[in-house]
């Protein structure tokens, strides 16, 4: 996984797979994923990451980008092995983080 910053577009892109992607799809507000042909996802964007306090992932995504179900996750995250922030129904987990976890 590669993790870049894109300073003119003010996005953090997290690449998984050197595919060509084929379809966007928006998973949240100013957060889009690309997919390859054959459905893989293949990168995670993150817009306007200035406007924000922080750019983080939810557990789905996250499930997505480690090749995980989102219980593990959830498991990863209430054991300690996954540190995250919970904020009202849902954890906001550092983009950092996990690309650690796929290295």
């Amino acid at each position: 996984m590669k993790l870049s910053y894109d300073k003119t577009a003010d996005a953090l892109t997290l690449k998984f797979k050197n595919k060509v992607i084929v379809r966007d799809e928006q998973i949240g507000d100013e957060v889009f994923a690309g997919f390859a042909k054959d459905g893989d996802l293949v990168e995670v964007q993150i817009l306007d990451i200035s406007e924000s306090d922080k750019a983080w992932l939810t557990v789905d995504l996250v499930a997505k980008i480690l090749g995980k179900s989102e219980r593990t996750i959830l498991r990863w995250i209430e054991n300690g092995t996954l540190p995250a922030k919970k904020v009202g129904k849902e954890y906001h987990i550092d983009p950092e983080v996990v690309d650690d976890l796929a290295s």
